[in-house]
């Protein structure tokens, strides 16, 4: 009846009651974006292994990154063998003498092979996943290295730890809320979890690869290389092999969260973006996935939807958003203040991202 009285009064000519009272209150405009600023925390760009001060450290391509919950952060510095700490503005060293070799043992006198991906529990140790050694080490925080899971002979083998197979390049590593150990056993196209006792499984995927959704047990992968878990306890995969994020429910239902299926570098809509290479992500407390991709630090939001927030082509450039550069950046962590740390390989530095 109200709006039929409107129309013939302002038909007739006359004004239309104030209705202020009525009228819902705007919506308050949504906040600015915040814009991404890089700049370098460690690292002097010398290829050489060198301590000390964060900017007069050398590191050897690193291209892993974790954050203890405490702040520290863990380098695993490739080309130089070594698993490196970052505490209190001095980089040091956590283990490995810089050899060739899997050798276990008390810091520096360990080996790895070529430190890959990393990551560190609520207790402070350290997991290790390596490029050409087919186990999963862990160090202690005082240093001690001792294989985790893995008999360092190239296969497929679920059980206990001591005998478990796993593919060389295993991929990206990630803490359960249960202690358990996941890992995307890349070349295997598997996600495969060690749990707290020991004992070696598969969580999800097949022997046969491909790009298929439902339970975790008809899955198909091609190329899995990051994980991460989100505060509800789904698990996100990056795919690399089919260009998409994968999601992976506590019920364990695997569907497409992310990403067109085709090569390429587009921000969009999560049916619509591409993605070139994903080598790490991480979450922020808000629910945004942050990752590495080709040369770029992108930002996937709960919808899935992808932009770009750092980072344009190749290069060394400290800066805002995309008048930064990357070479290879590789690996990723994140603090409790939503401070991003990459590990920019090709620099070798370790750089920064903090938002205004």
């Amino acid at each position: 009846m109200k709006h039929i009285l409107i129309t013939i009064l302002l038909a007739a000519g006359a004004a239309a009651p104030a209705c202020k009272k009525n009228s819902p209150p705007n919506d308050p405009p949504p906040p600015p974006p915040k814009t991404a600023v890089v700049s370098t925390f460690a690292g002097d760009g010398t290829d050489a292994y060198v301590n000390g001060p964060l900017l007069s450290a050398g590191f050897q391509t690193p291209v892993g990154v974790a954050i203890s919950s405490e702040g520290t952060l863990y380098i695993a510095d490739y080309n130089g063998r070594r698993i490196r700490k970052i505490s209190r503005g001095q980089v040091s060293l956590l283990a490995g003498d810089g050899k060739f070799g899997p050798k276990d043992g008390a810091g520096d006198t360990a080996e790895f092979v070529d430190p890959y991906r990393i990551e560190v529990d609520p207790g402070g140790n350290v997991y290790v996943t390596d490029m050409a050694d087919a186990r999963v080490r862990r160090i202690t925080p005082n240093g001690m290295v001792s294989t985790y899971a893995g008999t360092g002979v190239p296969g497929f083998k679920n059980g206990d730890a001591s005998i478990a197979q796993f593919s060389e390049g295993i991929g990206g590593i990630a803490i359960g809320t249960q202690g358990d150990v996941y890992i995307d056993d890349t070349n295997n196209g598997r996600i495969r979890r060690i749990s707290a006792a020991g004992q070696v499984s598969t969580f999800a995927g097949r022997e046969q690869k491909g790009f298929v959704d439902g339970d975790t047990s008809v899955a198909q992968f091609l190329d899995p290389n990051a994980i991460l878990f989100d505060k509800q306890g789904n698990m996100y995969v990056a795919d690399n092999g089919n260009y998409v994020i994968r999601k992976i429910t506590p019920t364990g239902m695997v569907s497409r969260f992310s990403g067109a299926g085709t090569h390429g570098m587009a921000d969009g809509d999560a049916g619509t973006a591409q993605f070139h290479f994903i080598y790490d992500m991480v979450i922020d407390k808000n629910g945004n996935i942050l990752l590495t991709d080709g040369d770029r630090v992108r930002k996937v939001n709960p919808l899935g939807q992808v932009s770009t927030i750092a980072g344009s082509t190749t290069g060394y450039a400290d800066g805002d958003g995309s008048a930064a550069k990357f070479n290879y950046p590789a690996g990723l962590a994140i603090d409790t203040e939503g401070n991003l740390y990459v590990a920019d390989a090709m620099n070798n530095r370790i750089r920064k991202i903090t938002f205004k």
